[in-house]
């Protein structure tokens, strides 16, 4: 009794509860960053990679696709006759430009340039861009293979929206 006294009153259990409470908690972060860089490497690993900037085939007009290739194959860059792309940029939890027109046959790259995933996924039942979720710096190509108003929006942020007017 007299010894316990004696070291409750340098502090030494405080110290010794202080010094494992922090070894706790120093051990549970170093498992929720394994956890984090896991999940983080895995969702790297699945996401698409950046398309290659060029011009679609005219093979690749005739019906839509989506292209997350990073390197191009000798069609893409043969046909100087087909549309060039456009390229819509998100940033900001936003579509920039938010509406593109373009002709039929234009494959269209979104780039996400946010700090989180993001969608870009038709809303008009139509055929139309959806693709799975962007991280930061990855891109999505889709080819509009018919006219008309195609209107999207990101998946996950509902309020992110955007149009593509295809022409003749």
């Amino acid at each position: 009794m007299l010894r316990l006294r004696h070291l409750a009153r340098k502090g030494s259990i405080m110290k010794r509860s202080i010094i494992v409470t922090v070894a706790i908690l120093i051990v549970a972060a170093a498992i929720v960053g394994l956890i984090v860089a896991k999940a983080a490497k895995r969702t790297s690993s699945s996401s698409p990679t950046p398309p290659p900037k060029t011009s679609p085939s005219p093979t690749a007009a005739s019906s839509p696709s989506q292209v997350t290739s990073a390197s191009p194959s000798p069609t893409q860059n043969a046909s100087p006759q087909a549309p060039t792309g456009s390229s819509i940029t998100i940033t900001n939890f936003a579509f920039s430009p938010a509406t593109v027109t373009v002709k039929k046959g234009t494959a269209v790259t979104w780039t996400n340039q946010d700090s989180v995933g993001h969608t870009v996924s038709e809303t008009d039942s139509q055929t139309g861009p959806s693709s799975s979720l962007l991280a930061q710096g990855k891109s999505f190509v889709f080819t509009f293979a018919s006219t008309g108003t195609f209107h999207y929006h990101c998946s996950v942020h509902p309020n992110m929206t955007g149009t593509i007017i295809v022409t003749n």
